[in-house]
Protein backbone atom coordinates (compact mmCIF):
# COMPACT_ATOMS: atom_id res chain seq x y z
CA UNK A 1 0.00 0.00 0.00
CA UNK A 2 1.21 3.74 -0.78
CA UNK A 3 -0.08 6.33 1.61
CA UNK A 4 0.09 9.95 1.58
CA UNK A 5 -1.20 12.55 3.81
CA UNK A 6 -2.14 16.26 3.18
CA UNK A 7 -3.08 18.53 6.29
CA UNK A 8 -3.06 21.93 6.74
CA UNK A 9 -1.15 23.00 3.16
CA UNK A 10 1.34 20.35 4.21
CA UNK A 11 1.65 16.59 2.67
CA UNK A 12 3.77 13.24 3.68
CA UNK A 13 4.09 10.13 1.75
CA UNK A 14 4.31 8.42 5.33
CA UNK A 15 1.36 7.50 7.71
CA UNK A 16 2.81 10.06 10.16
CA UNK A 17 3.66 13.45 10.39
CA UNK A 18 3.70 16.78 12.47
CA UNK A 19 2.43 19.85 10.85
CA UNK A 20 1.88 23.34 12.67
CA UNK A 21 -0.93 24.53 12.78
CA UNK A 22 -3.33 27.77 14.32
CA UNK A 23 -3.90 27.93 18.11
CA UNK A 24 -7.38 28.89 17.25
CA UNK A 25 -10.52 27.84 16.19
CA UNK A 26 -10.19 26.48 12.43
CA UNK A 27 -11.89 24.63 9.91
CA UNK A 28 -9.92 21.44 8.51
CA UNK A 29 -9.60 19.26 5.69
CA UNK A 30 -7.33 16.05 5.70
CA UNK A 31 -6.90 13.63 2.90
CA UNK A 32 -5.62 10.06 3.03
CA UNK A 33 -4.60 8.26 -0.10
CA UNK A 34 -4.40 4.53 0.23
CA UNK A 35 -3.04 2.73 -3.12
CA UNK A 36 -2.29 -0.80 -3.48
CA UNK A 37 1.16 -1.89 -5.64
CA UNK A 38 -0.07 -3.58 -8.81
CA UNK A 39 0.34 -6.90 -9.11
CA UNK A 40 -0.85 -10.42 -11.04
CA UNK A 41 -2.13 -12.04 -8.18
CA UNK A 42 -5.67 -12.30 -8.43
CA UNK A 43 -6.71 -12.33 -4.05
CA UNK A 44 -5.66 -8.54 -4.50
CA UNK A 45 -8.00 -7.20 -7.26
CA UNK A 46 -10.49 -5.81 -5.02
CA UNK A 47 -10.08 -2.56 -3.24
CA UNK A 48 -7.40 -0.90 -4.74
CA UNK A 49 -7.42 2.19 -3.55
CA UNK A 50 -8.80 3.82 -0.73
CA UNK A 51 -8.70 7.93 -0.52
CA UNK A 52 -10.67 9.48 2.69
CA UNK A 53 -11.70 12.80 3.38
CA UNK A 54 -12.15 14.18 6.47
CA UNK A 55 -13.17 17.97 7.21
CA UNK A 56 -13.45 19.07 10.81
CA UNK A 57 -12.89 22.15 13.00
CA UNK A 58 -10.21 22.22 16.19
CA UNK A 59 -8.56 24.40 18.46
CA UNK A 60 -6.24 24.11 20.96
CA UNK A 61 -6.71 24.15 24.54
CA UNK A 62 -4.08 25.23 26.56
CA UNK A 63 -5.41 22.71 29.47
CA UNK A 64 -5.62 19.97 27.52
CA UNK A 65 -2.62 17.77 26.91
CA UNK A 66 -3.86 15.81 24.06
CA UNK A 67 -7.11 15.51 22.69
CA UNK A 68 -8.34 13.19 19.73
CA UNK A 69 -9.05 14.81 16.19
CA UNK A 70 -13.25 15.35 15.65
CA UNK A 71 -12.93 12.17 12.67
CA UNK A 72 -15.28 10.09 11.45
CA UNK A 73 -14.18 6.56 10.41
CA UNK A 74 -17.01 5.50 7.48
CA UNK A 75 -18.32 1.93 8.13
CA UNK A 76 -20.69 0.28 5.42
CA UNK A 77 -21.87 -3.45 6.19
CA UNK A 78 -21.64 -4.38 2.97
CA UNK A 79 -23.09 -8.26 2.56
CA UNK A 80 -20.48 -9.29 0.32
CA UNK A 81 -18.97 -13.38 -0.02
CA UNK A 82 -15.50 -14.19 0.60
CA UNK A 83 -14.55 -12.63 -2.48
CA UNK A 84 -15.64 -9.71 -2.38
CA UNK A 85 -18.73 -10.05 -4.96
CA UNK A 86 -22.14 -8.88 -4.86
CA UNK A 87 -25.22 -10.55 -6.34
CA UNK A 88 -26.52 -8.74 -9.48
CA UNK A 89 -29.90 -8.19 -8.88
CA UNK A 90 -31.82 -5.32 -6.96
CA UNK A 91 -32.98 -4.34 -3.14
CA UNK A 92 -29.14 -5.34 -1.59
CA UNK A 93 -29.35 -3.29 2.02
CA UNK A 94 -26.18 -1.88 3.16
CA UNK A 95 -25.91 -0.42 6.90
CA UNK A 96 -23.84 3.02 7.03
CA UNK A 97 -22.61 4.10 10.44
CA UNK A 98 -19.10 5.87 11.64
CA UNK A 99 -16.68 4.68 14.07
CA UNK A 100 -15.30 6.99 16.13
CA UNK A 101 -11.45 8.32 15.94
CA UNK A 102 -9.55 7.55 19.85
CA UNK A 103 -10.84 10.16 22.12
CA UNK A 104 -13.90 11.71 20.28
CA UNK A 105 -17.11 10.88 20.37
CA UNK A 106 -19.30 11.81 17.33
CA UNK A 107 -22.60 13.53 17.64
CA UNK A 108 -25.47 11.82 16.24
CA UNK A 109 -25.32 11.25 11.99
CA UNK A 110 -27.07 13.90 10.49
CA UNK A 111 -26.54 13.05 6.85
CA UNK A 112 -25.58 9.93 5.34
CA UNK A 113 -25.13 8.51 1.73
CA UNK A 114 -23.77 5.87 -0.15
CA UNK A 115 -23.02 5.86 -3.97
CA UNK A 116 -21.89 3.73 -6.72
CA UNK A 117 -20.28 3.40 -10.00
CA UNK A 118 -19.18 1.21 -12.69
CA UNK A 119 -16.91 3.31 -14.59
CA UNK A 120 -14.55 4.11 -12.15
CA UNK A 121 -16.08 7.32 -10.55
CA UNK A 122 -16.79 9.07 -14.35
CA UNK A 123 -20.24 8.53 -13.35
CA UNK A 124 -22.37 7.90 -9.70
CA UNK A 125 -25.77 6.07 -9.23
CA UNK A 126 -26.78 7.28 -5.67
CA UNK A 127 -28.36 4.67 -3.61
CA UNK A 128 -31.12 5.47 -1.49
CA UNK A 129 -30.85 5.94 1.93
CA UNK A 130 -32.73 6.54 5.03
CA UNK A 131 -32.69 6.75 8.75
CA UNK A 132 -34.84 4.59 10.75
CA UNK A 133 -34.25 4.40 14.88
CA UNK A 134 -31.25 6.13 14.80
CA UNK A 135 -29.59 3.85 12.12
CA UNK A 136 -28.83 4.84 8.52
CA UNK A 137 -28.87 2.34 5.52
CA UNK A 138 -28.78 2.43 1.45
CA UNK A 139 -30.27 0.20 -0.85
CA UNK A 140 -28.24 -0.89 -3.80
CA UNK A 141 -29.80 -2.04 -7.37
CA UNK A 142 -27.65 -4.15 -9.23
CA UNK A 143 -29.93 -5.64 -11.70
CA UNK A 144 -28.58 -6.46 -15.01
CA UNK A 145 -24.55 -5.79 -13.64
CA UNK A 146 -23.17 -9.25 -13.74
CA UNK A 147 -19.38 -9.07 -14.20
CA UNK A 148 -19.18 -5.00 -13.32
CA UNK A 149 -16.22 -3.96 -11.16
CA UNK A 150 -18.12 -1.61 -8.37
CA UNK A 151 -16.54 1.37 -7.63
CA UNK A 152 -18.04 2.97 -3.83
CA UNK A 153 -17.98 6.39 -2.41
CA UNK A 154 -19.76 7.12 1.07
CA UNK A 155 -20.67 9.90 3.16
CA UNK A 156 -21.52 11.21 6.57
CA UNK A 157 -22.07 14.44 8.87
CA UNK A 158 -22.09 14.46 12.02
CA UNK A 159 -24.30 16.87 14.91
CA UNK A 160 -21.05 18.55 15.00
CA UNK A 161 -20.50 19.04 11.48
CA UNK A 162 -17.45 16.55 10.86
CA UNK A 163 -17.61 15.03 8.17
CA UNK A 164 -15.90 12.27 5.86
CA UNK A 165 -15.96 10.99 2.62
CA UNK A 166 -14.46 7.67 1.40
CA UNK A 167 -13.98 6.47 -1.97
CA UNK A 168 -12.98 2.65 -2.64
CA UNK A 169 -11.98 2.01 -5.86
CA UNK A 170 -12.61 -1.61 -6.94
CA UNK A 171 -14.40 -2.57 -3.63
CA UNK A 172 -16.15 -5.67 -4.41
CA UNK A 173 -17.50 -7.34 -8.13
CA UNK A 174 -21.16 -8.30 -9.68
CA UNK A 175 -21.63 -11.48 -9.55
Amino acid sequence: MVNRKRVAGGSSAYPYAVFTVPDEDSAYELTQILEKIDTSDRNWLRSTAVTTTWSFRSHREPTVFSRGLPILAPACDMPVDGLNTLPAKSGIKVGLSVERHAGYTPGAITAATLSYSYDGGATWVQAPAQQRNGKWSAVLGHSGAAGKQVTTRATFTDANSNAVTQTITRAYDVR
